[in-house]
C-alpha cells in the first residue's frame, strides 16, 4: 500500500485503496488530492459501458480513521440530477408523464408563473427553462441534520406558497440554473406514478442496475462519507445533513454505481431506459436558448473534449460524472470542495488513462 500525506496535516495519512491496476494514475491522483486539501477521493474510469478502473483514496470519516473504499457512498449534490432525468424518460415510456403536457394538468396545486405565459411543463423544468428560480433564504431554511422528515409533497406545497421562486420572465424564454425546478419535476414524476419518487427510483433505476451502494436519504446507505471543509489549516466535518428538496442534490452514491448511469446514457445498458428514449435525453431540449441543455443532463467542452454529464457540489461534497464522444467516461466523487479546478483536472487525469489502456 502507498500513502501520501496531506499538506499540512502529516499525522493523517492519504491511502490508496484502488485495486493497484493502474498504479500510475493511483499514485498522481493520491497527490493532487493531498494538494488540492481533499480528505477522500474515489473515482472510476469505464469505456462503452464497461468499468475499467476503480479507486478510492484517502478518508471518509477522519474522526474515525475509516478510509473510502470503493463501496463508500458519497453526497454528489446536482450529480443528483442526473437520475431525475432518466426518471422522466422512463416515466413517458410507461405513459404516465409527456414532457410537454402541462405540469397543472398533474399536479394537486396550481403552479403559474406570475406573469401568465405558456403553460410550465416537465420539459421546461428538466432544461432550466421554467421561469423558476432559487429562494435560497427559502431553501436554506430546510438544510437540517440527518434526513429531513418534511416530504416532497409538503416541501413543493410550502415553497410555492411561502417563497419568491419566480424569475423575471415566463417559461421558455431564458435558461437559469434552478434546483426548485429539479425537485418539482421529481415531484411531478411521483404524483404521475402514484409512487413515492425515492421508491419509484429504487424500483426502476437503482435496482435494475445494481447500484447497491445508492439512495436517496441517509437511511438508505451505509457508511457514507462525511462531508468536510477545509479553513484554517484544518479540516471541519460538516456532519451528514439533508433537505426536504431531496432530488435536486441529496443522492449518495459511489463512482461505480455511477458509472452504471453512464452506460444508460451511451445505450449500452438497456434495462432502464430505450434507444428513443436515450436519444431524446441526449437532445438539446432548447437550443435556441440553450445549445448545451439536454434532459437534466448537459453538454460541455474539456480541452478538445466535448463531454456530456453533470457536475454536483455541496458543502463538503463535490462530484463529477462524464462521458465523452469516444465512449471513454469518468465518475468522481470527493468529500470535500477542492479547489476550482480540482475536478476539471481528475476528469483530464481520469480521461487520458482510459485511452491509454485501450
Amino acid at each position: 500500500m502507498l500513502f501520501w500525506l496531506f499538506l499540512g496535516c502529516a499525522t493523517t495519512p492519504l491511502s490508496i485503496q484502488g485495486g493497484g491496476a493502474m498504479p500510475e494514475l493511483e499514485r498522481t491522483l493520491a497527490e493532487l488530492a493531498a494538494k488540492e486539501r481533499v480528505p477522500g477521493l474515489s473515482a472510476c474510469i469505464s469505456r462503452d459501458g464497461e468499468v475499467l478502473w476503480c479507486g478510492a483514496f484517502g478518508d471518509a470519516d477522519r474522526e474515525s480513521g475509516r478510509a473510502v473504499t470503493e463501496d463508500t457512498p458519497f453526497l454528489v449534490a446536482s450529480v443528483s440530477k442526473t437520475v431525475v432525468g432518466i426518471a422522466a424518460l422512463d416515466a413517458v415510456e410507461e405513459g404516465w408523464v409527456t414532457l410537454d403536457a402541462p405540469i397543472n394538468d398533474i399536479l394537486p396545486l396550481d403552479i403559474t408563473h406570475p406573469s401568465g405565459g405558456p403553460d410550465i411543463t416537465l420539459r421546461h423544468l428538466l432544461a432550466h427553462t421554467s421561469g423558476i428560480v432559487d429562494d435560497w433564504d427559502a431553501l436554506e431554511e430546510g438544510y437540517t441534520d440527518g434526513d429531513s422528515s418534511v416530504s416532497l409533497a409538503d416541501f413543493v406545497e410550502g415553497h410555492f406558497q411561502s417563497a419568491d421562486p419566480w424569475g423575471p420572465e415566463p417559461a421558455g424564454v431564458l435558461a437559469e440554473y434552478s434546483n426548485t425546478g429539479s425537485a418539482l419535476a421529481a415531484y411531478v414524476i411521483e404524483v404521475a406514478a402514484g409512487v413515492p419518487f425515492d421508491d419509484l427510483c429504487d424500483q426502476r433505476i437503482f435496482g435494475p442496475l445494481g447500484m447497491d451502494h445508492t439512495g436517496w436519504h441517509l437511511a438508505d446507505v451505509v457508511d457514507p462519507a462525511m462531508p468536510y471543509q477545509w479553513g484554517g489549516g484544518e479540516f471541519t466535518a460538516h456532519g451528514q445533513y439533508g433537505f426536504p428538496d431531496y432530488p435536486n442534490g441529496q443522492l449518495r452514491s459511489t463512482p461505480r454505481d455511477l458509472a452504471r448511469l453512464l452506460a444508460v446514457v451511451t445505450g449500452d445498458d438497456t434495462a432502464v431506459l430505450d434507444p428513443a428514449s436515450v436519444e431524446e435525453l441526449r437532445r438539446p431540449q432548447f437550443p435556441q436558448i440553450d445549445s448545451d441543455q439536454a434532459v437534466a443532463w448537459y453538454y460541455w467542452n474539456l480541452h478538445d473534449d466535448r463531454l456530456f454529464g453533470h457536475n454536483g457540489g455541496e458543502e463538503g461534497a463535490s462530484a463529477e460524472i462524464g462521458v465523452a464522444e469516444d465512449g471513454v467516461g469518468f465518475t468522481i466523487a470527493m468529500n470535500g470542495e477542492g479547489r476550482r479546478n480540482t475536478l476539471p483536472k481528475i476528469e483530464r487525469l481520469l480521461l487520458e488513462a482510459a485511452r491509454e489502456a485501450r
